[in-house]
């Protein structure tokens, strides 16, 4: 076979391949490229080769997909300045290693599956698991999941209420994978019809759907715009601190509730009471402020990321401390044997909260908060015990630039707000500000990098959808049994 004597040109064109993979997601959601690029990737597995040549084959596919998709961080570390440009290359090779692993560990167990139609099953229910593994895998980092690419595409998306994104993983591989049996027509219509399936539910949905609200909240996001740069200088604190204000108190006659993002102010929210009082400049007699900021431990040693909610006064309500911390971000995984530091010019690793709960206040609905990219994690953006009536995430995406960064990490907010059945509102320095309904329908939106607030209504949640009520268990036990069944039946 060609491919066999010309390994070499195979391996590249996988890498190209899947560099252009990222194509289909935010912000160019250019999904007519996913059947010829996914097609091509299972074709290449879909022949008799040994396990290390199917894993060679799905790993570069793997690693142009991750070294480019992810392409924004060398923003994040040109922030330090031109003598951190060679940290650049490492970096996109280190997310495309890592990214080439989960597409590669999977294609080695196909070996197992006879060639044709059950080997298209087998590999869309394994890759569907390793997806979930790269999810929880040191601390996770479930970036650009491939059920991503139809955040843009609101019918297809309804299903995820149902199975969530890996269901949508499942299904974008076993159907946009078909063409690969080419002249066959059978698979392929039989994709396509799933397909349609799908839009087909999604567009009774939401023709079916209300535009309701909750009586009596008005909210207004801010979204200051302050470069990164600044960020953090002592200098360009008071004023950032000036701005912020000024942008929630302009014509707030009727805003009940003003949310700031993340890391908002440059003091120690729960420390400085002075400050703290000048915050509420920003709100109306009988208003609440919702902002992100740094937390003092009760041993003064430690700082947590966490979201805050204060009333007019300036006193405490609630606070919520970030439980998903960013490796080099935030902390600095096995520090003492790696010899790197935080992009975060901070002096300490920040601690990490207890994990995903609802906020309770009287006269508001119950709050899910979120900060960051804890927002990135299905299935674990809700308190079992306590479901909220909306979720807030508060975040800073400063880092990623004018880049695709900031519009992959709204379009997986996008995600969460679908699967849960709840109005998610996300509040971004640079931008991406956004408001979801519980149909992942934009109700406002703040372009990146630009300055000003965006009021709108609260959307009323919908009853626990049924992902919200079983999660990953649905995606990935239906993909558990489709292997045990393939592993069975497989002579």
């Amino acid at each position: 076979m060609f491919w066999e004597q010309h390994r070499k040109t195979l391996y590249i064109t996988l890498i190209l391949a899947g560099a252009g993979l990222s194509l289909c997601f935010a912000p160019y959601y250019q999904i007519w490229l996913l059947p010829i690029l996914l097609s091509f990737l299972f074709w290449c597995l879909n022949q008799s080769v040994r396990k290390r040549s199917l894993f060679a084959r799905s790993f570069c596919f793997g690693f142009g997909f991750g070294a480019v998709s992810t392409g924004w961080i060398a923003h994040a570390i040109l922030l330090e300045g031109p003598s951190s440009i060679w940290l650049v290359p490492p970096a996109w090779m280190g997310m495309g290693f890592f990214f080439g692993l989960f597409f590669g560990l999977p294609a080695i167990f196909l070996s197992y599956f006879p060639i044709g139609t059950k080997r298209l099953w087998a590999w869309a229910a394994l890759f569907t698991v390793f997806e979930w593994i790269r999810s929880w895998f040191l601390t996770g980092f479930p970036w650009n999941l491939m059920g991503s690419v139809w955040e843009n595409t609101l019918p297809v998306l309804q299903s995820a209420s149902v199975f969530g994104i890996y269901g949508l993983t499942f299904i974008t591989i076993l159907t946009l994978s078909t063409p690969a049996f080419w002249p066959h027509k059978r698979p392929i219509i039989t994709g396509l019809f799933g397909l349609f399936i799908l839009w087909l539910f999604g567009s009774v949905r939401l023709y079916t759907a209300t535009a309701d609200v909750v009586w009596g909240i008005q909210l207004r996001i801010v979204q200051p715009n302050i470069p990164q740069t600044l960020k953090w200088d002592p200098d360009e604190a008071e004023v950032s601190f000036a701005k912020i204000r000024r942008l929630s108190r302009e014509n707030n006659d009727k805003i009940t509730h003003v949310i700031w993002p993340e890391s908002s102010v440059h003091f120690l929210v729960n420390k400085k009471t002075d400050d703290r009082l000048l915050l509420m400049q920003a709100v109306r007699q009988g208003a609440t402020l919702i902002l992100g900021g740094l937390r003092a431990a009760e041993d003064q040693k430690t700082v947590a990321n966490s979201l805050f909610v204060l009333n007019d006064l300036g006193q405490i309500q609630a606070s919520y401390d970030k439980s998903h911390l960013v490796p080099f971000g935030e902390y600095v995984p096995f520090r003492g044997i790696l010899p790197l530091d935080k992009l975060v010019p901070l002096p300490f690793d920040f601690m990490s909260g207890p994990g995903v709960q609802t906020i309770q206040i009287p006269g508001t609905p119950d709050i899910g908060p979120l900060v960051c990219y804890e927002v990135i994690f299905s299935g674990q953006v809700t308190d079992s015990k306590r479901r909220p009536a909306w979720l807030i995430n508060v975040t800073n995406d400063g880092w990623y630039g004018i880049s695709a960064g900031p519009y992959q990490h709204l379009g997986m907010a996008k995600m969460r707000a679908v699967e849960e059945g709840l109005p998610l509102i996300r509040a971004a320095n640079t931008g991406i500000s956004a408001v979801f309904d519980a149909y992942g329908r934009t109700v406002g939106e703040l372009a990146l990098g630009t300055e000003g607030v965006l009021d709108t209504s609260l959307p009323v949640a919908l009853p626990p959808t049924l992902y919200a009520q079983f999660g990953i268990w649905i995606p990935i036990g239906i993909s558990v049994l489709i292997l045990i069944f393939l592993s069975i039946k497989r002579k």
